[in-house]
């Protein structure tokens, strides 16, 4: 008798249950109808401003043209070319706005959707023994597909471009670090040694750069609105919009809040919205709000000097300068594993930047071995590919690495300028 009375609760609260979750994804699907509808007018309206945006640039485009054909001794030989980039600059940089604003604005937040309604199911909880729990969406910095390594050898693209200074829109002097905005696929690179930052498409193709207050860029990462750049030379994050215009900066050197002693990589948390920055002269990673206040740091009298770090859900792994060089942190920042050993004759020489994927694979970049090395999430190598030279395949002290959407891993080298790479 007592065991047929515990099988009706329990198919009472599975009842019960099955009804909760009935009028969760019905008020679900009404929320994502709104949405659809209020997405599509902003789509609308963007498009409309698009269309007299350029309108406006082509019209400027014309009027200089007339302006040389009616008084072309006052114009310098080359003038009007170079104005002519300008404005196609200008319309350059004005779509990439509006392709962000889309981009931002079709973006729906499935993590706060979860969150919202229906993760407040929690875990039902059926005996002492058995529990159910939905499923938790990855934050989208994770990226969805697993790619099969062991195919990676030779880029399956490759963007080159080079002349005696390297100066030139798309060429590269001093590449550093990439990072891949998870909606439209640009690349933001931070070109060192032109103190700017270069956007390209998910071909390879240049579309922008901008450079306010940039000396010696290092780390970047893309938030859900802003782009964050560390200055290594001048001990600072500055902050700017997606297109390029330049919001805020902070930092000095120093070892106080919101100073830096040489920060290295920087990633963004779409669980706190705080950034992360290595600040490796310090020995500890140092997290900010996303307008830049100090919030707390992490990482002392455990980090030696934290080079490169990723965010995820339930995770903080940062790529440090010590043997083993992977250290893995809960979401609550307590250290929980080390990884990976470092050294000549080691797993890996001198790593000098880590992407993941969602199953925690680690792809890295070798700066001195001059290659590209997978490990599991055992930190066990599974593969490694590369050389060093100035070839299709080949590295010269590879820096930057990303895996995009598509499962493609994306490198750019410190001394092979020449070259964006994808694998």
């Amino acid at each position: 008798m007592a065991n047929l009375l515990i099988n009706v609760k329990f198919l009472e609260q599975i009842d019960d249950t099955r009804k909760r979750v009935k009028e969760c994804f019905k008020r679900t699907r009404e929320l994502l109808i709104n949405r659809e509808e209020i997405l599509l007018t902003r789509i609308d309206q963007i498009e409309t401003e698009y269309k007299t945006k350029t309108d406006e640039m082509l019209n400027v485009l014309e009027a200089l043209s007339k302006a040389k054909t009616q008084n072309t001794e006052t114009l310098i030989p080359n003038t009007l070319d170079e104005i002519r980039r300008e404005v196609q600059a200008s319309i350059d940089r004005k779509i990439a706005e509006l392709t962000v604003e889309t981009d931002c604005s079709i973006e729906f937040i499935w993590d706060n959707l979860f969150e919202t309604d229906i993760e407040q199911l929690g875990s039902i909880q059926l005996n002492d023994e058995t529990s159910i729990s939905p499923t938790r969406t990855f934050p989208p910095q994770v990226k969805v597909i697993v790619p099969e390594y062991k195919t990676k050898q030779l880029p399956t693209t490759y963007s080159c471009k080079k002349s005696s200074d390297q100066k030139a829109p798309g060429e590269l002097n001093g590449g550093r670090s990439l990072t891949v905005h998870y909606k439209t696929g640009n690349i933001y690179i931070t070109d060192r040694d032109n103190h700017r930052v270069q956007v390209f498409n998910s071909n390879g193709d240049y579309i922008f750069m901008f450079s306010a207050k940039m000396n010696e860029p290092r780390g970047i990462c893309i938030s859900k609105n802003y782009v964050y750049v560390t200055q290594i030379n001048v001990h600072s994050v500055n902050m700017y919009e997606l297109g390029g215009k330049l919001i805020a900066s902070v930092g000095s050197q120093g070892n106080k809040e919101t100073q830096f002693n040489r920060p290295h990589c920087i990633d963004f948390s779409h669980r706190t919205d705080n950034i992360y920055v290595c600040d490796s002269d310090n020995g500890r990673i140092q997290i900010l709000t996303e307008d830049l206040r100090f919030h707390s740091v992490l990482g002392i009298g455990v980090l030696n000097k934290p080079l490169d770090i990723k965010v995820t859900r339930d995770r903080v792994l940062v790529l440090d300068d010590s043997d083993p060089c992977m250290l893995v942190f809960t979401s609550e920042h307590v250290l929980i594993n080390r990884l990976i050993t470092r050294g000549n004759g080691k797993q890996t020489n001198k790593p000098r930047a880590f992407d993941i994927d969602r199953e925690y694979n680690f792809i890295m970049s070798d700066y001195k071995s001059h290659c590209v090395h997978v490990f599991n999430k055992e930190g066990e190598l599974v593969h490694r590919f590369g050389k060093n030279g100035q070839g299709i395949g080949e590295f010269d002290h590879p820096c930057g690495i990303a895996l995009d959407n598509k499962g493609q891993i994306i490198v750019v080298c410190q001394k092979n300028d020449a070259c964006l790479q994808f694998f």
